[in-house]
């Protein structure tokens, strides 16, 4: 072979190589635009949130296990987001579910979370979404805002009672959220509990130690008087002795009978177990009547009575009817005068029946009808004491009515007398408690 024909076959040679290498150059690049479009695709739907999507191409190669491992990073994706989407929701319902206000800042007040309830209690913007929104643009209670703002510095936690209005306080806790390992806060959870009811209750915790505590020294510091008188004074005439020892004991019955009334009251409020029974409402009606009748004549009230319905049971508490009817009508001819009147009514409406007592007595004035059935709460105390009420038989009737599922309202004016108005249901629950 000479020279021309080696280099023909040389050319042939390379131009069947360059052919080969630019078809399979061809087939690579059309197969990596192919690979590439797809992780161009997937990528695109893990970026809309859809993160099942996966590469799908045969590949083999590091192109194969680039695919495989695009794939594993999409599926830990996947998991991690639906693991923190089901803490996140965890986290909502626990919130949700607190009864109190939550809400979570960051430092520069940035709400993070919030509950429903803390969106109510601050008095939130209800057009904004609060979540990513300033404190100072979402909450609209200036008392809060100013607690949370002014605390926002804290590094210890702090908490403080405020009042919302007049009827209503917030006690708010503040605490610092301090990174893990450091000393540094990256936000604050505020904690506001409606204590209202809580700061009431005490307060009348308070004001009933003290009351009975001024109740029961009153009448023994009148017995050790007395009694110190008579040991002291030896030529003591029988008169003055015996009008010493009426005192004492009339004192000693007060005492007997406000312990009798608090051991009541403290009987009725801890639900202790008691007997369930039927009874016949006109005959305990007759039953009180008697017994006020009698206190009535010695000031020339009368009494009366009209019932729509004489032939009414009830499920009642053994004695509680009794109880509630006394201690009302008892009231009404303490506090009418001489040659005044008493009138009792009794109708009956739907599953409910009413009994209404009506005097024409001193009345109660209108800032005073709302405490009347507090412990101890006393319109007049001076005239209260005279006519020999301990402060508890109200609060006594109240309780015993709640038991009964029974309501009691109050209409009075100064000086033409008051009318009390008794609620009380034909009680199936106690009718089930009895079977």
């Amino acid at each position: 072979m000479n020279g021309t024909g080696f280099l023909n076959s040389l050319y042939i040679f390379l131009i069947l190589i360059l052919s080969i290498t630019t078809i399979l150059l061809l087939r690579y690049t059309f197969s990596l635009r192919t690979y590439l479009k797809e992780f161009m695709k997937v990528s695109k739907d893990i970026s809309n949130g859809q993160f099942d999507s996966k590469v799908r191409c045969q590949m083999s190669g590091e192109m194969g296990e680039f695919a495989n491992n695009f794939n594993y990073m999409v599926d830990t994706i996947n998991f991690t987001i639906k693991d923190i989407t089901d803490k996140n929701a965890q986290l909502k319902s626990i919130m949700q579910s607190v009864s109190h206000g939550i809400l979570a800042i960051d430092t520069r007040g940035k709400i993070l979370l919030i509950n429903d309830l803390a969106k109510t209690m601050v008095e939130g913007d209800k057009i904004l979404i609060p979540e990513g929104k300033n404190v100072r643009q979402f909450i609209k209670n200036k008392i809060v805002l100013d607690s949370i703002i002014y605390n926002m510095s804290s590094e210890n936690s702090t908490v403080m009672q405020k009042n919302i209005t007049k009827d209503t306080i917030y006690k708010i806790k503040i605490d610092p959220v301090h990174l893990e390992d450091t000393d540094g806060i990256i936000g604050f959870i505020i904690n506001i509990e409606n204590v209202t009811e809580y700061v009431k209750l005490e307060n009348m915790r308070k004001e009933f130690v003290a009351n009975v505590s001024h109740e029961l020294k009153t009448p023994l510091t009148s017995i050790k008087g007395f009694v110190e008188t008579l040991k002291m004074t030896e030529d003591v005439d029988t008169d003055t002795k015996n009008r010493f020892l009426t005192i004492i004991e009339n004192e000693a019955t007060r005492l007997t009978r406000l312990i009798d009334d608090i051991l009541l009251l403290s009987t009725i409020e801890n639900k202790t177990k008691k007997k369930v029974e039927k009874v016949d409402l006109f005959e305990i009606f007759e039953e009180v009547h008697e017994v006020v009748n009698y206190i009535a004549k010695k000031k020339q009230i009368k009494v009366k009575y009209e019932f729509e319905n004489e032939d009414i049971d009830l499920w009642e508490y053994s004695g509680y009817v009794r109880q509630i009817l006394l201690n009302i009508i008892t009231n009404a001819i303490k506090y009418t005068g001489e040659n005044g009147s008493v009138n009792v009514k009794q109708y009956v409406r739907r599953d409910n029946v009413f009994i209404e007592v009506e005097d024409n007595g001193i009345g109660i004035p209108e800032e005073d009808i709302d405490r009347i059935f507090e412990r101890f709460y006393r319109v007049d105390k001076a005239r209260s004491r005279s006519v020999g009420g301990t402060g508890l038989g109200l609060a006594i009737t109240k309780h015993m009515l709640r038991a009964l599922n029974g309501n009691i309202k109050v209409k009075s004016e100064l000086g033409v007398g008051s009318k009390f108005i008794i609620e009380l249901p034909f009680n199936q629950e106690l009718a089930k408690k009895a079977s």
